[in-house]
């Protein structure tokens, strides 16, 4: 009997969204338990589905085989979930709201028994007003947060009208459920985005600074973040989040330039470009070189010249 009402679950779950396989199919228990609604609103589908725990996974090979072309945004109401898609991942916990793509793969996960409002939005109708929907998936939207708060407050209203609607006037409610659920979201992650940009100005800032200034064998992080207005630990949070550290970036930079400098012949002695790049200490620097290149400064200069 559990296993004939997943399978039922199942398929009213691949007729009113997208086909999706689910994975713990064999682990039914005796009692399976679900509910699904799904209302016209305009050109909204608004859903309200409650289930146990489930994953839900859309492959490559169902795009193909059984293509969609809407999105769906969820505000989980209760429990917790998890959801994969273009490369990301997020965890969605109760009010928040994600947006995932029924044209690519993907993997949403519930942990345990769930509650979902989820509106699917025509393809179209969201994209001319957030052109950076398919880029915005697997990201959660902060039910906390102001603009997570209107959005998830919006799409409660839509599930919650109950009256039959004049067709113009449900197209209106849609239109302006969508308005405002892309507002909230562009809003939200377009301020993730400025500070993004922030940080990338900053950082070729820094980058810049480091390299117009390596002959000073005293450059060190405190001197270039005094140099560009940020505060030392702005400057290594930077440029921890590119996988390094201002220190290191810094090292890494004399050691290629005086590499770039012995092998292209620009100067004379070693000595010299030693100095150009910061090295004060000539017998550092040379075992620094042979560690990072494999070859002393002295053989690399003499194989050129050969």
């Amino acid at each position: 009997m559990a296993r004939e009402r997943l399978a039922y679950y199942h398929d009213v779950i691949c007729r009113l969204y997208c086909h999706v396989d689910l994975p713990s199919y064999e682990d039914a228990q005796d009692v399976f338990r679900a509910r699904v609604t799904q209302k016209p609103l305009g050109n909204l589908g608004v859903g309200d589905i409650a289930a146990p725990g489930l994953q839900y996974v859309r492959t490559s090979s169902d795009l193909s085989r059984t293509p969609s072309d809407e999105f769906l945004a969820s505000l989980l109401v209760e429990g917790q979930a998890s959801l994969e898609q273009s490369g990301r991942h997020t965890v969605q916990n109760v009010g928040d709201i994600v947006l995932y793509d029924t044209a690519r793969a993907f993997k949403y996960s519930f942990s345990s028994e769930y509650r979902i409002i989820l509106l699917k939005i025509p393809r179209k109708q969201l994209l001319c007003r957030l052109s950076d929907a398919e880029r915005l998936t697997a990201i959660a939207l902060n039910g906390q947060s102001t603009m997570g708060a209107l959005a998830g407050a919006v799409i409660r209203g839509a599930a919650d009208i109950d009256a039959e609607l004049q067709p113009c006037a449900a197209s209106k409610l849609a239109a302006s459920v969508i308005d405002i659920f892309a507002a909230s979201v562009e809003t939200e992650f377009n301020g993730a985005k400025g500070a993004l940009e922030r940080h990338g100005d900053v950082l070729q800032k820094a980058k810049n600074y480091i390299e117009a200034n390596l002959g000073d064998s005293e450059l060190d992080v405190e001197k270039v973040s005094n140099a560009i207005g940020v505060s030392r630990r702005t400057l290594n949070r930077i440029f921890a989040a590119h996988g390094t550290t201002a220190a290191r970036w810094l090292w890494q930079k004399r050691l290629e330039t005086s590499h770039a400098s012995l092998t292209e012949g620009r100067a004379q002695h070693i000595a010299d470009v030693a100095m150009a790049c910061g090295f004060s200490d000539f017998s550092h620097f040379s075992r620094a070189f042979k560690k990072t290149y494999g070859i002393a400064p002295n053989t690399l200069v003499k194989r050129r010249a050969a």
